[in-house]
């Protein structure tokens, strides 16, 4: 029963991760908006996005992984 109960959990937070994809997704879309402008100042913000929902990712995949085991 306690199996059943982690490999939902884990379920979960994997497709929670997935969710976070999608705003991932947004959140560039709107930055490469702004990046539109002509200073180089700007396209800086794309790596930052990319370094904050790869880590938030990273963190529910371990979990998930960790569930699951």
């Amino acid at each position: 029963m306690w199996q059943i109960v982690l490999c939902v959990l884990a379920y979960i937070v994997k497709n929670s991760a997935m969710i976070i994809g999608i705003f991932e997704a947004v959140a560039k879309a709107i930055t490469s908006i702004i990046t539109l402008t002509p200073t180089k100042r700007d396209d800086a913000l794309i790596p930052y996005v990319d370094r904050f929902f790869s880590a938030i990712k990273r963190i529910l995949y371990s979990i998930s992984e960790t569930l699951t085991q």
